[in-house]
């Protein structure tokens, strides 16, 4: 089971996008996946569902919870072999009780240890902006992180800043924690300054830079508002095309 993180510490970076659509990539080359939705805003859960916010009695934070919770938790999705854990509000009226918890950092950590391996192949966090105690438990949870950036100035230090905090988590509570890539978003190859970015990208980052980036495609805009996936929505947008190569790189790296 390939636990990942998809996180930028900047709003706007096509995190959720990327969470979604690499989520049913995967599920649409017969991997099972698991989608956690750690993001206030919802999102995610809110795409998938079909507008709705479901109303549940538990939060994946539980103190009195084991891995069992996270089984009962997972609803399906429109997409085949894709389920997700949404969202829950709920969680705010725990905030304390889990703030003053000793191993607030790893609660998820402990309960994805204890998921039977045969469960999904894959597990994607999608995780809200900045850094907070979810975000944290979620690095804490995973081998694997995914950095989606618009190409625009000043992406170059939202990036340093993620991995400053990936070496604190490093150190302190996963040192499997690693950068499975850098992922280029809303890129238009017309715009010179956005490939300029790029290639900034590339030349401090080398070889984390995925060699797929995704294209500015209205498409993948438009396809929250349908309830879809990009696969769904256009299967032959650009949109489409770029998230099933990152796909592909993704899934050449099982088993390494």
């Amino acid at each position: 089971m390939r636990k990942i993180v998809i996180n930028n510490q900047k709003g706007g970076s096509g995190k959720t996008t990327t969470a979604v659509n690499i989520s049913a990539g995967l599920a649409d080359k017969g991997k099972k996946v698991l989608l956690v939705d750690l993001d206030p805003g919802a999102s995610t859960s809110i795409w998938l569902l079909g507008g709705e916010r479901p109303e549940v009695e538990k939060d994946l934070f539980d103190l009195n919870s084991g891995a069992e919770l996270i089984s009962e938790l997972a609803l399906k999705t429109t997409v085949k072999n894709l389920d997700i854990i949404p969202f829950s509000p709920i969680r705010h009226r725990n905030t304390k009780s889990l703030k003053e918890s000793p191993n607030k950092s790893q609660l998820l950590k402990k309960k994805f240890q204890n998921l039977p391996g045969n469960s999904w192949d894959y597990v994607i966090f999608d995780c809200a902006p900045g850094l907070n105690l979810s975000t944290v438990n979620a690095l804490a949870a995973s081998e694997e992180l995914i950095i989606p950036v618009v190409a625009q100035a000043l992406t170059l230090y939202g990036v340093i800043g993620l991995l400053e905090t990936v070496e604190s988590i490093q150190l302190k509570l996963n040192p499997d924690l690693h950068i499975a890539g850098i992922l280029p978003c809303r890129v238009d190859p017309a715009i010179r300054h956005n490939m300029e970015i790029v290639e900034l990208l590339i030349e401090r980052f080398g070889i984390l830079v995925y060699n797929t980036y995704i294209r500015e495609d209205i498409k993948l805009a438009e396809c929250p508002s349908f309830f879809q996936t990009i696969f769904q929505y256009d299967p032959k947008s650009y949109g489409a095309t770029d998230y099933r190569a990152v796909v592909g790189e993704i899934l050449s790296k099982d088993n390494k």
